[in-house]
């Protein structure tokens, strides 16, 4: 298993446009892709349970996260001394503002929107082990999203449940280490 955590803070020399401090967006933390919330698009989680139109810059940041992950894995099959792993995993976790700037309330880290603003997936895979370099393939379901794209569908659990719903994520190595 895997837990993260971590805040960002801007000093007074980042002072943005808008006369707000705010860390620059390659210092923020974001979630979703293939070594971190797998059921999400790579940067498409959070910030908190906002729900705001993306279309212009769709890649989601925050000054906080918080992510748990935790894996079973299991060997398949060795062919030709190449070792077919499998795994079952749950992604737990999302992305804040520090602090409320022109957005939604519901983007700033507060412990008691803790249980409102936390995502789940879930899902499966295979590795495929080379000894000096491992292949995996990932498919992940989103069971709770708190910040969809459409507000009639946040926070529901298994919402819309079809297999076609689901992300395939393809990485090198494992997304963390046992």
């Amino acid at each position: 298993f895997r837990l993260f955590g971590g805040i960002g803070y801007a000093l007074n020399s980042t002072v943005n446009e808008n006369k707000r401090y705010a860390l620059p967006f390659f210092r923020q933390y974001f979630a979703g892709g293939p070594s971190s919330m797998r059921a999400w698009q790579l940067r498409r989680l959070g910030p908190g349970s906002s729900i705001k139109d993306f279309n212009q810059f769709p890649d989601r940041f925050g000054d906080v996260q918080l992510e748990f992950n935790t894996e079973y894995r299991f060997k398949v099959a060795e062919i030709a001394g190449t070792r077919v792993e499998s795994v079952l995993f749950t992604d737990i976790g999302n992305v804040w503002l520090l602090k409320k700037q022109a957005g939604q309330e519901e983007e700033v880290f507060k412990f008691s929107r803790l249980g409102q603003d936390i995502a789940i997936g879930v899902g499966t895979g295979l590795r495929i082990d080379f000894n000096f370099f491992l292949i995996r393939v990932d498919y992940a379901y989103k069971v709770k999203d708190p910040s969809p794209d459409n507000i009639a569908d946040q926070n529901k659990w298994f919402n819309n449940w079809r297999l076609t719903n689901g992300q395939l994520q393809i990485g090198i190595n494992y997304p963390f280490s046992l």
